[in-house]
C-alpha cells in the first residue's frame, strides 16, 4: 500500500510531505495507481522547486519520496494542496492501495 502523510503547522499551512510504499495494484511497469503517484507526486516537487523556486528538501529512495518546505509562500501551499486533493481522489477509488493522512507538526 501506498502510504502519503501531510505534514501541517499550527497556523495552518502544509509544511511537507512523505509519500512510501507501493500500491500492489498490478505487476511493476503496469500499476496505474503508481503510476498516478508518481506523475503526481514528481510534478509537485518540480512545481515548486523548479517553477516557484522555492527553497525544499526533497528526499528519493526507491520507495519514498519526501519534501520538506524551507521556503513557504502562496504558490508552493497551492501546489501541495493540489497534491494532496489528486492523492485523497485516487484514494477514494482505490481503498485497498493508497492511504492519506494528515499530521500536525
Amino acid at each position: 500500500m501506498i502510504e502519503a502523510k501531510f505534514f501541517y503547522s499550527k497556523d495552518g499551512c502544509c509544511a511537507g510531505f512523505e509519500i512510501c510504499g507501493h500500491s500492489g495494484f498490478a505487476d511493476s511497469g503496469s500499476d496505474i495507481v503508481c503510476s498516478a503517484v508518481s506523475c503526481a507526486v514528481q510534478m509537485c516537487c518540480n512545481g515548486v522547486t523548479e517553477v516557484v523556486g522555492a527553497c525544499a528538501d526533497v528526499f528519493v529512495d526507491s520507495d519514498t519520496v519526501s519534501m520538506k518546505i524551507e521556503d513557504n509562500d502562496e504558490r508552493v501551499q497551492v501546489l501541495l494542496e493540489s497534491l494532496k486533493l489528486e492523492l485523497s481522489l485516487l484514494e477514494e477509488n482505490y481503498r485497498k492501495n493508497i492511504s492519506l493522512c494528515v499530521l500536525e507538526v
